[in-house]
């Protein structure tokens, strides 16, 4: 027994000693990883709520309904034809809005046209005094707004001869 009791001994205390434990069981080993194991998986695809969408407004102004033609003025007459009036007159010009064109009635929401609140033109289109008296303005008026608003309503300019198109009595009302 003497020669067993240091077997014994030493078999416990050699692990202690040495400082370790035995070791673990071997885990199963984990199968080899590419790139693609690394990369997050995507989300799972979520379909859009569906809403209803209000469809696209008419290129043509007298095919739009009110709410269209407000939308139009907001998004595409007031960038432009403020532009135009700015740049031929800051000062006069530099507050454009929906009254430059449409006069106060515009704040209650009035857009009528043509605009009592705009110089009153002749009945005729007699322009000859006009230009003698207001050359600038009526050079302005026919050169730049017209072609301009016109584009900006997908219309054509006023033709003379053919009597169609957007011209001045567009806006101003007649005397």
């Amino acid at each position: 027994m003497r020669r067993i009791f240091p077997i014994i001994v030493l078999s416990l205390a050699f692990p202690l000693g040495c400082g370790s434990a035995p070791p673990p069981p071997e885990a199963p080993e984990a199968p080899e990883s590419t790139v693609s194991d690394m990369e997050p998986e995507p989300p799972e695809a979520v379909e859009p709520a569906e809403t209803p969408e209000e469809p696209p407004a008419p290129e043509k102004w007298s095919d739009m309904n009110m709410e269209q033609k407000k939308a139009h003025m907001m998004k595409v007459v007031m960038p432009t034809m403020g532009k135009v009036f700015k740049d031929f007159n800051e000062k006069k010009y530099g507050e454009f809005s929906c009254v430059t064109c449409h006069g106060p009635e515009a704040k209650d929401g009035k857009f009528d046209m043509p605009s009592p609140a705009l110089p009153k033109l002749p009945a005729k289109g007699d322009f000859a005094a006009l230009s003698k008296k207001h050359p600038k303005v009526m050079e302005f008026m026919g050169k730049q707004v017209v072609p301009e608003m016109a584009k900006a309503l997908d219309m054509e300019p006023y033709n003379v001869d053919t009597q169609t198109g957007f011209g001045c009595y567009g806006c101003h009302q007649t005397k």
